[in-house]
């Protein structure tokens, strides 16, 4: 059964609820001396690679020129999972920050100290309680509705060798080819010059999407059936786990 995710609040503050602390995107990067969209990026591949829905981690925000924006929030151990790929330094700077913030939440909680207190506490805790045991039966429809596409994403993902734009697309809902470049560009992927010249994001060659063939002409960027797989879920496009099998 997969981990079940409950939407936090923001970085910098502890939520009511369950008393359990976040870290923003957007402090990481500051803390990181790191570009957002960088940041954004990696925790995007980190929890596609997690099998979880990014979507629950996603808060909206105004920038200084009052446009809405995007970050991510995280709890402890997926910042930890996150900073892993980091130099020491910068590990070293959210391992200090996690414990200020652990502290603040520390602060925030206070033990009853009347019986009245006592009860109002048990009767939050046992409220708390069902709705996490009805979540969790939720969370189990949903994953036993989606298993077997689920089992046909790690088929997919499983198989070896890539293939080209002109192949890969088909594999996709019948999507035209350029959609997918378009989506593949608007979520990072691959990035395409004023000369139409087309090359790889670094972070999708290094995880295995991506690889790219020396050709006689130009590099050719290729697809792996891995990099497929993951466009499929992201994009939510069912795969029938029985054409994929031979």
């Amino acid at each position: 059964m997969s981990n079940l995710n409950i939407n936090t609040v923001n970085a910098v503050e502890i939520n009511n609820t369950n008393n359990q602390v976040t870290m923003s995107s957007r402090e990481i990067a500051d803390l990181t001396n790191k570009r957002h969209p960088d940041v954004k990026r990696d925790i995007e591949v980190m929890v596609e690679q997690l099998n979880l829905d990014v979507s629950k981690f996603a808060h909206n925000y105004f920038d200084s020129m009052n446009r809405q924006q995007t970050e991510y929030e995280l709890d402890k151990d997926l910042t930890t999972c996150l900073i892993s790929g980091y130099n020491v330094q910068l590990r070293m700077a959210i391992i200090k920050r996690w414990n200020e913030l652990e502290e603040q939440a520390k602060q925030h909680f206070q033990l009853p100290t009347t019986f009245s207190q006592a009860l109002l506490l048990a009767a939050q805790l046992e409220e708390q309680k069902e709705q996490l045991a009805l979540q969790v039966a939720q969370q189990q429809q949903v994953i036993e509705h989606q298993q077997p596409t689920v089992d046909a994403y790690e088929l997919l993902a499983g198989k070896k060798g890539s293939m080209c734009f002109q192949d890969a697309y088909k594999f996709l809902g019948g999507m035209k080819q350029k959609d997918m470049k378009e989506w593949m560009v608007a979520k990072g992927w691959i990035y395409i010059d004023r000369f139409n010249r087309v090359s790889a994001s670094n972070t999708y060659l290094v995880n295995g999407y991506l690889k790219v063939k020396a050709t006689t002409h130009a590099p050719q960027i290729r697809i792996t059936y891995k990099g497929l797989a993951a466009m499929a879920r992201q994009m939510k496009i069912k795969i029938n786990a029985e054409d994929l099998e031979g």
